[in-house]
C-alpha cells in the first residue's frame, strides 16, 4: 500500500505544521504504508528533506521549486499554488499506478490540486484540513469583499465534495464546516498534536535558547512563539504589554517571523515598549528549548481564528510542562475546555486588563503556574500527543483503501 503525501509549504520553510506531517509519515513507514512525499522548495532555510526520514525503506519523494511569495498578497499566492500543483501533478502522475491514497493538506489552492487528483489519479483524497479558507481570512479581516469571499468559498467547496474525509483539528473548526453543509460523515476529528518521542523539557542550565541569547531567567517571561501573521493579534500583545510595562521583572518574548513583522516591531518602538524583545524563528531540533524557556505562553488570536484553526502551539507548551494563556471567544469549545480542566487559561479576545490581571497573578503565585502546567502535561499526553492521535490516519487511509478497492471489485 502506498499513499501519496502532497504538502504546500515544503520541510525547507520556517512553519508550524511540518511536525505533524514528519510524525504522520514516520507513523506510516512504521505500519507498512508506503509513502511518496510531493514537496516544494521555496525558501531554503532548512533541508528539503529531514534526515530522520530521507534514507527510510518504504520513502519516495519529489520537490518541486517554487517561487518566494508574500503572503499578504493573495493575487501572487493564488497564481503561485496554481503553478505548483500543475507541476507537482507533472511528478505524481509517474507514479498513478502505484498510489493508492491521498493526503492533501490544507491550502488556499488545495481545488486546483483536487481537480487535477480527480481527474487523472481517482484516488480516494483525505483532506488534512489546518485551517479553513476562505472563513478565516474573511472573519479577521485580510478579505474584505463579500463577492471574493463566495467566489474562493466555492473553490474551496470542490475539495470538500471529492474530499472521501476531512480531517478537522477541532470540534470548533467541525462546528463550523457542519455550518457549511458538509456531511457530518465526512469529518474526522483529529487534534493538532506533538511527537510524544520528541517533545519534553529541556531544563535552564540545559536549555539551548537561553544560553544562546543569554536570558535571564530572574525575569518572569512571557513568550509567543510562531508566525507573526494574520492569526497572531499583535495589537492585543502590545496592550497587554502596555498595561505591565511599569512592573520590570515581567518580560515579553517574541520568537517568530511573519507578514506583520515590520509593522509589530515599529508599533512597539513607537509606543517605547522596553518590555518586549524579538528573537529570530528557531531551528525546529531546539523547539523544545525554545518552549521551555518561558514561564507562560500569551497567544491572543485574531477575531474568529478559533472557529477556523488552532492554536496548536498550546499542545508542544503541553508537552514541554508549560501552561498558556490564549485570548478567544468565550463562545468556543476550547474556551471552555481549557478553563474546565484548569490546563491554562482562557479570557476573552479583546479583554486587555483581565489579559494582564492574570499575567499579573501568575507572576506572584508560580504554584498556580505548577498546577495548571502539571495538569496541562497530563492532559496533553491523553489528548494531544502523537502516541493518541497519529495512528488515526493509518486507520483513516486502510478504511478508504479497502472500501476503494471493493467498489473496484
Amino acid at each position: 500500500m502506498k499513499i501519496l503525501y502532497f504538502i504546500f509549504e515544503g520541510f525547507d520553510t520556517a512553519n508550524g505544521t511540518n511536525h505533524l506531517a514528519l510524525t504522520t509519515m514516520h507513523t506510516f513507514l512504521d505500519n507498512s504504508i508506503n509513502v511518496y512525499l510531493v514537496t516544494s522548495h521555496s525558501k531554503g532555510l532548512f533541508p528539503d528533506i529531514p534526515n530522520s526520514i530521507k534514507n527510510r525503506e518504504g520513502f519516495s519523494y519529489s520537490i518541486i521549486q517554487r517561487n518566494k511569495v508574500e503572503k499578504r498578497n493573495f493575487i501572487q499566492r493564488y497564481r503561485d499554488g496554481i503553478e505548483y500543483a500543475y507541476n507537482a501533478s507533472k511528478e505524481w502522475k509517474k507514479h498513478i499506478h502505484e498510489i493508492d491514497a491521498v493526503i492533501l493538506q490544507s491550502t488556499p489552492t488545495a481545488f486546483f490540486s483536487a481537480i487535477l487528483l480527480k481527474r487523472y489519479l481517482k484516488k480516494p483524497i483525505i483532506y488534512n484540513n489546518f485551517d479553513v479558507f476562505p472563513d478565516g481570512p474573511y472573519l479577521f479581516g485580510a478579505i474584505k469583499n463579500k463577492m471574493i469571499y463566495t467566489a474562493l468559498s466555492a473553490f474551496q467547496n470542490y475539495v470538500y465534495k471529492t474530499s472521501k474525509k476531512i480531517v478537522v483539528i477541532s470540534e470548533d473548526m467541525k462546528r463550523t464546516f457542519l455550518k457549511k453543509g458538509v456531511e457530518e460523515n465526512k469529518l474526522v476529528t483529529i487534534p493538532n498534536w506533538y511527537d510524544s518521542d520528541a517533545i519534553r523539557e529541556v531544563g535552564e542550565f540545559e536549555n539551548k535558547f537561553i544560553q544562546k541569547y543569554e536570558i535571564n531567567r530572574n525575569k518572569f517571561i512571557v513568550q509567543y512563539a510562531g508566525n507573526i501573521g494574520y492569526t497572531f493579534n499583535y495589537q492585543a500583545f502590545i496592550e497587554v504589554a502596555k498595561l505591565l510595562r511599569n512592573e520590570q521583572d515581567i518580560e515579553f518574548h517574541i520568537i517568530g517571523t511573519g507578514g506583520f513583522e515590520n509593522e509589530f516591531k515599529e508599533k512597539v518602538i513607537n509606543e517605547k515598549l522596553d518590555n518586549i524583545k524579538f528573537f529570530p524563528w528557531q531551528d525546529s531540533s531546539i523547539i523544545n528549548d525554545v518552549y521551555s524557556e518561558c514561564d507562560i505562553e500569551l497567544v491572543p488570536l485574531s477575531r474568529g481564528v478559533i472557529w477556523t484553526s488552532f492554536p496548536s502551539k498550546c499542545t508542544l507548551l503541553m508537552a514541554c510542562g508549560r501552561t498558556f494563556l490564549c485570548m478567544c471567544e468565550k463562545e468556543s469549545n476550547f474556551y471552555n475546555i481549557v478553563n474546565s480542566e484548569k490546563i491554562g487559561i482562557c479570557v476573552e479576545r479583546a479583554d486587555y486588563k483581565e489579559a494582564a490581571n492574570v499575567i499579573h497573578r501568575l507572576k506572584e503565585n508560580k504554584a498556580e503556574i505548577v498546577e495548571l502546567a502539571s495538569k496541562a502535561k497530563e492532559y496533553g499526553e491523553a489528548v494531544y500527543s502523537s502516541t493518541y492521535n497519529a495512528y488515526k490516519y493509518v486507520d483513516i487511509v486502510k478504511e478508504l483503501v479497502e472500501e476503494n478497492r471493493n467498489v473496484s471489485v
